[in-house]
Formats: C-alpha cells, structure tokens, sequence
C-alpha cells in the first residue's frame, strides 16, 4: 500500500479557507433558518471532502492495482497495466492532467476523471506536481498518481 500524502499544506489550507468563508457568511446573516441551511451543506462538504482525503490510497496487489478511494476509485486488473510504459513524468512533460471530467479538484489534490495529457481519458490522485506517475493501461484511460515512493510505486507494479 502507498500513501499518496492528501493532507499537506495545500490541501489543509483550502479547507481552512473553505470554513472561514462559510464562517463569515453565516456572521453576516441576520435569518437563522439561512445560517442553519448553509451551515448544514457547508458541512456536509467539508466532511465529504475531509472523508475523502481519509480514504485516498494506492495499493499493488498480486493481481490488481487499487487507487482511490471514496467516491472516486479504480481496481485494476495488472495484466490490463502496461508496466514498461510506467513511468515518472520528467519535468519537460506535462505535469497535470487536463479538464476535470468527473472529480474533487483542490489545491493540493485531485482525483477522479480527467482529459489527459496524452489524449486519452485520465484516472488521477494527485497531490504535488512532483514524482508524479504515469501508467498507461490497456482498459480505456490512463493513471496520473503521485504514491509518496515512485520508486517502490514502480517496483510493486513489476518495473526494475
């Protein structure tokens, strides 16, 4: 299993900037059912998000590859990997995926369904713009991910 490091400072302080937001809104109203009622999805975001975050992973089983977790996740069978295409994006390539098609984007993290750079659909859990992993596959999409070894990450996929 790889961790994949969704709580860092970026991610953090987008949430941080989130509740402050709704905290403010919630000041400035004098209608409590409003406040009530944006505290309440406010909420539900938050700990949505929060859960998210939670439950991110990457894991290389003897035959499958897991990423994700929550409302976005893949299982992989390995034989549908093309593992010597598997690679760590050098910093000449492009470092992000595109348009967000299906997914929670913010700062420090993002996951779900993307147009990749490749153009082919993308399956991303990314947090950093650094040792990210591409992993092309025969299923359809591709594999944006960023476990915090790219090194064993690639090990475990059967790359020496």
């Amino acid at each position: 299993m790889f961790s994949v490091n969704t709580f860092n400072w970026k991610s953090i302080t987008a949430l941080a900037v989130f509740a402050t937001a709704v905290a403010m809104l919630i000041a400035n109203q004098n209608d409590r059912g409003f406040s009530i009622y944006v505290l309440s999805i406010a909420g539900l975001i938050f700990l949505a998000t929060f859960f998210q975050l939670h439950v991110s992973k990457i894991c290389v089983s003897d035959d499958h590859l897991i990423a994700g977790g929550g409302l976005y996740k893949i299982r992989l069978p390995l034989a549908q990997v093309d593992v010597g295409g598997a690679s760590i994006l050098s910093p000449a390539e492009k470092r992000s995926p595109g348009w967000r098609l299906n997914g929670i984007g913010i700062p420090g993290y993002c996951q779900g369904w993307f147009s990749g750079p490749r153009s082919k659909k993308v399956f991303a859990v990314l947090t950093s713009r650094k040792n990210i992993v591409y992993v092309p596959t025969s299923a359809g999409f591709d594999l944006m991910l960023t476990p915090d070894d790219p090194e064993s990450f690639l090990r475990a996929l059967g790359k020496n």
